[in-house]
């Protein structure tokens, strides 16, 4: 355990030199992390990759969707009829429903590869990963601005 933090805090320490990380390190980095959590056998990770991949790419579409329709309205809120706000709404409502399915449906698909165990483990890794990633930034940007301020 000692081992993994030191990896990530390297790694995030090589992340807050660079200008900015790119999405590439972050995935890199987040699947040495789930790695290490769920220590996976060489025939569960086999198995296991592709249907967390899958799961993943079909997340990463559906806040694609949220992250437009959101801009979107941001850029037009004051201007938002009241059926146009009620179809963002349910355009939201599905998104996240569909967020909600996806999840439903690895879980269920990891049933077949892994233990229910480790499927708690994969859970507890990505939240705790995505903390560990929000500090890390919130640190970088409380020191940018910082040193923006002369040092202060």
């Amino acid at each position: 355990m000692k081992k993994i933090i030191l990896i990530l805090t390297l790694a995030f320490s090589t992340l807050a030199i660079a200008q900015r990380p790119n999405r590439e390190q972050i995935k890199s980095l987040k699947v040495a992390y789930i790695t290490e959590q769920l220590d996976l056998s060489v025939k569960e990770a086999q198995q296991f990759w592709p249907v967390y991949n899958a799961y993943e790419e079909g997340m990463e579409t559906l806040r694609r969707q949220e992250r437009k329709l959101l801009g979107d309205l941001k850029n037009s809120f004051d201007e938002l009829s009241e059926k146009e706000g009620e179809t963002a709404l349910n355009t939201l409502s599905k998104i996240a429903q569909d967020k909600l399915d996806i999840k439903e449906r690895l879980i269920s698909q990891l049933k077949s590869v892994v233990s229910s165990k480790k499927i708690l483990k994969l859970l507890k890794a990505e939240e705790d990963f995505k903390r560990s990633l929000l500090e890390k930034i919130r640190e970088r940007r409380g020191n940018m601005g910082r040193r923006l301020n002369g040092g202060k």
